[in-house]
């Protein structure tokens, strides 16, 4: 682990890269060396194939043509056929049988002509076809010498069938300067340094030009994040720093526009809060103006019981506006984590059948029966009582508000197998459209379109409710309906069963 992470040093990984690099292009230069200056000389294929094949047919042939030539025309022969072997670099030579003095040569600066005389006795028994010309050496002392060139020697026979001279034909001399076949040390060196300045410098500018591209996608990321498009995002997924840097950038970049999506919505919230505070304390407001300036200029006319009814009205209103005020303020201390919640264990049933006293004037007035079903062993809950009843009513009073006339809105208790304790309150009303579901929760969301509007209401306190059921760990449902009513549904932690049942003794 620690080996790797320190090969994704990137000042590790630069200078092995351009180490690499550096001994690839050594390498290439030592194998073109290596096919090119030291690699001995390569015989062409056709002037191989002439000395291992054809070379041997056809000085026999010119040895028999010349049999049947005057003296003098050997010359001329020797020229000729000279002339056409000149691209293998053979020369060819007559050698009299008795002295062994040249009498022909195919050129005057040849080296035959210049030797002038060979052994006949060595050319006898080089004409013998068991001769290795590849292996016997006849003057071991000097390996350049002429008769070590020979590769073949054939007779010329006279009219009695004696020889009465040998046609040799033997390798060319090269002729060369001791430079050519000198390495020069000093050239050598500085070839190898010219190629390592220019490998040196095209490694480099390979290494700059990778991480330059790195940086300028980091650099071209940064600069689409400072345009404003937040959804850039740098697709480097190396081990080493840079792409470290680039994953930081993008979580940096994914954090900024969570943060300015959240920033957003708080400012389109906070403008509907605006407008919505601003609609509904505008309605009660405006009533009770009207009222209060209907008292101001007619008061005395008025009979008690239609005064009365006014200050009922105003009283409605200045309540109304009371329970808006301490919503908005509940609402705003919940956003802000300063709501405070005291938690501790106590029974459910008596903290709903509290609830459900408070409402059964509200449920008289329209014929609904309240009822709170729970088992007989049902365990204690930790969590905050007032918090929980404020929830429970505010269901309830829904329940009530938007149930049928003469119907029921009932509180079931029941034990899950998780060890937590469900509060579900169902009512029998009109039930919610299945559009307005998912904004059942939202803020200032009434849901006029399914549940006929009652009396007057913030749309907070489903928020309120549900926000206050998150603090308590759990989630507020509802399942509904159209004409089948609406159950609304969390849970919260249960005690252990002992302790329920001391408390009930």
């Amino acid at each position: 682990m620690l080996r790797s992470r320190w090969l994704t040093k990137l000042h590790i990984r630069v200078p092995a890269l351009f180490l690499c690099l550096v001994v690839l292009v050594g390498a290439v230069y030592y194998l073109w060396m290596e096919r090119t200056v030291f690699r001995p000389p390569q015989q062409d294929p056709a002037e191989a194939n002439w000395y291992s094949k054809l070379a041997a047919v056809e000085i026999d042939s010119v040895a028999a043509l010349a049999a049947s030539l005057a003296p003098d025309r050997l010359q001329d022969l020797a020229q000729e056929y000279g002339a056409a072997i000149a691209v293998f670099a053979a020369e060819i030579v007559f050698f009299d049988a008795t002295s062994g003095k040249v009498i022909a040569a195919c050129a005057p600066d040849s080296l035959p002509a210049a030797v002038g005389e060979v052994d006949p006795e060595l050319l006898a028994g080089m004409a013998e076809p068991g001769w290795a010309f590849d292996k016997i050496y006849p003057d071991p002392t000097n390996i350049e010498a002429y008769v070590n060139r020979i590769f073949h020697v054939a007779a010329v026979a006279g009219p009695d069938g004696a020889p009465i001279a040998y046609l040799a034909g033997s390798w060319r001399p090269l002729i060369f300067a001791l430079e050519d076949v000198t390495l020069n040390p000093r050239q050598l060196w500085l070839q190898a340094i010219l190629v390592g300045l220019a490998g040196s410098f095209l490694v480099g500018w390979i290494v700059l030009a990778w991480l330059t591209r790195r940086i300028q996608t980091l650099n071209t990321a940064a600069a689409a994040l400072a345009a404003g498009r937040l959804d850039h995002r740098v697709q480097d997924k190396s081990a080493d720093d840079l792409g470290h840097l680039g994953r930081a950038f993008n979580s940096m970049a994914a954090r900024l526009e969570s943060l300015i999506t959240e920033l957003r919505n708080k400012e389109q919230f906070q403008r509907q809060l605006i407008a919505n505070i601003s609609h509904d304390l505008r309605t009660p407001m405006a009533s009770l103006r009207g009222y209060v300036e209907t008292l101001g200029l007619r008061a005395e006319q008025m009979d008690r019981s239609e005064f009365q009814r006014y200050l009922g009205i105003i009283d409605d209103n200045l309540s109304h506006l009371d329970r808006l005020v301490d919503h908005l303020l509940q609402i705003s201390r919940l956003d802000a984590g300063q709501a405070r919640f005291q938690f501790e264990e106590f029974l459910l049933p008596e903290l709903i059948e509290g609830v459900l006293t408070r409402c059964e004037v509200s449920a008289a007035a329209r014929g609904i029966r309240l009822e709170c079903r729970y088992p007989a062993e049902l365990p204690l809950v930790n969590a905050d009582p007032l918090q929980i009843a404020q929830v429970v009513q505010n269901l309830v009073e829904n329940g009530i508000k938007f149930g049928r006339d003469g119907g029921e809105v009932v509180v079931s208790l029941a034990t899950l197998p998780d060890r937590t304790v469900e509060v579900a309150v169902c009512d029998d009303g009109p039930g919610i459209d299945p559009q307005d579901l998912p904004h059942i929760f939202d803020r200032f969301f009434t849901g006029d379109r399914s549940r006929s509007r009652k009396g007057q209401s913030s749309g907070l306190g489903l928020a309120i409710a549900a926000k206050i059921v998150e603090e308590h760990g759990s989630r507020l449902t509802v399942a509904s309906e159209p004409g089948r009513g609406a159950a609304f549904r969390f849970q919260l932690p249960a005690v252990n069963a002992a302790k329920a049942n001391a408390a009930e003794g």
